[in-house]
C-alpha cells in the first residue's frame, strides 16, 4: 500500500504527493505467477530457471505513491478495449467465470466519466485486481487499481440480488482523473482526490440508475457525516499525523460540498470548471485554490465566498425552521444558530 508515504520502504524515492515520476518495474517470478503494475507490459521473458521476467513501464507521470506491483496466482480476464486500451480483471480461479459479472461496467463507466468530464481517460490500461488481507478498502494505483477480495468478490447468484462492487468501482477509477492525474499538492488537499471519488458514486447512479437512487445513497453518505463527532477544515493545513485526514470529512462532506457547489453555479458551468481543472493542472499537483480559480474562470464569479465557507471552514449550519399559515400563505422562517464564534453564517 503506497498511500500516504509508503512506497520509500520498497524503492528509493522522493515520497511525497507533489512529487512526479515516470516509472520501470521488472518482476521475476515463478512461472506459475501472474504480475500486474502500472502501464504496460512491455516484455515477458521466460528463463531456464522456471521463471519468467515481466518488464512494466509508465511513461506518463504519476506519483510515487500510486506505484504498485501485484504477483500471485491471478486468472486474467480481458474484457473489450476502450479506445484501443486494454481493460483486464485479475481475480483468483474461482472468481474466474463471474469476473466480467463483478467488473462489466467499467468500459461504460470509463466512457460515461471521459464524456462527462470532457478529458478522456488517459492512462495506457484499466487494470483492476482483488487481494486478500488488504490493509484497506480498494486503491486507485495509476491504470493498476487494487480492492480488496471483501469489497468485490461475488458469485452471479449473488449478484443477481445486489451488484455491491460498481460504487467502489466508480470510485477508484474517478481517481484515474482526480488524484491520478491531477494530484494534492499535500496531505492537506486531500478533498480534491477524495470528495471527487466520493462524488462519483453519485454521478454514476444519477446516470445508470436514476436520481432518486442517487439522492438516497447522497442522503445515506450524509447521514454518516451527520452521525460524526470530529469537525475540522476541509482543507487542514495542521494536522497530527497526515492519515487523520482519511476520514468522513475529506470523504462523505466533501462530496456533499461539490453537490452543492454543482447547484451553485449548475451543470454546465459545474462540470466545464471541472473539464478546466484537469486540463490546466495535468501530470501535476493542485491545491484548492486551484481548484476555486478554475470555477472563476469559467462563471466569471468570485467563489471565494464559497470556498471560504466550505474549504477553510469547519461546521455546518444548525437550522431552526418554523411555520406560520395566515390567509392560505404559508411563511417559512429559516434561522441559522451555529455558534458564529466557530462557523461561519452561511450564505
Amino acid at each position: 500500500q503506497g498511500e500516504t508515504q509508503s512506497n520509500s520502504v520498497w524503492m528509493p524515492t522522493i515520497d511525497s504527493p507533489n512529487e512526479k515520476m515516470t516509472q520501470e518495474i521488472l518482476m521475476t517470478v515463478d512461472n506459475k505467477y501472474t504480475t500486474l503494475s502500472n502501464g504496460t507490459m512491455i516484455s515477458s521473458i521466460k528463463n531456464p530457471n522456471g521463471s519468467h521476467t515481466d518488464y512494466w513501464r509508465l511513461d506518463l507521470p504519476h506519483s510515487p505513491y500510486l506505484a504498485m506491483m501485484a504477483v500471485g496466482e491471478f486468472k486474467k480476464v480481458i474484457d473489450n478495449p476502450w479506445n484501443g486500451k486494454e481493460i483486464s480483471y485479475y481475480v483468483e480461479k474461482d472468481y474466474e467465470p463471474y469476473a466480467k459479472n463483478i467488473f462489466g461496467d467499467t468500459r461504460e463507466m470509463i466512457d460515461f466519466f471521459s464524456n462527462k468530464l470532457g478529458v478522456p481517460f488517459t492512462w495506457p490500461k484499466y487494470s483492476q485486481i482483488a487481494v486478500r488481507d488488504y490493509v484497506s478498502g480498494a486503491m486507485e494505483n495509476t491504470s493498476a487499481t487494487l480492492h480488496g477480495d471483501f469489497m468485490v468478490y461475488q458469485t452471479a447468484r449473488e449478484i443477481a440480488d445486489e451488484k455491491k462492487a460498481n460504487g467502489v468501482i466508480a470510485h477508484e477509477l474517478f481517481h484515474q482523473w482526480f488524484g491520478d492525474l491531477v494530484t494534492c499538492e499535500s496531505w492537506s488537499n486531500l478533498s480534491l482526490n477524495e470528495s471527487f471519488a466520493t462524488y462519483a458514486e453519485y454521478l454514476w447512479n444519477e446516470y445508470k440508475s436514476g436520481r432518486e437512487e442517487a439522492d438516497m445513497h447522497h442522503y445515506q453518505a450524509r447521514q454518516g457525516y451527520l452521525r460524526g463527532d470530529k469537525e475540522a477544515n476541509l482543507i487542514r493545513f495542521y494536522y497530527e499525523d497526515k492519515e487523520d485526514m482519511f476520514d468522513g470529512i475529506s470523504y462523505t462532506k466533501g462530496g456533499q460540498i461539490l453537490h452543492m457547489l454543482r447547484k451553485a453555479v449548475g451543470d454546465l458551468a459545474f462540470f466545464a470548471s471541472l473539464k478546466n481543472y484537469l486540463e490546466k493542472n495535468k501530470f501535476q499537483s493542485a491545491e484548492a485554490h486551484n481548484l476555486r480559480l478554475s470555477f472563476e474562470e469559467v462563471t466569471g464569479q468570485d467563489m471565494n465566498w464559497f470556498f471560504n465557507q466550505w474549504y477553510f471552514n469547519k461546521g455546518k449550519p444548525e437550522l431552526k425552521i418554523s411555520k406560520k399559515y395566515s390567509g392560505g400563505n404559508l411563511e417559512l422562517t429559516v434561522e441559522q444558530k451555529q455558534d458564529l464564534n466557530q462557523n461561519p453564517l452561511y450564505i
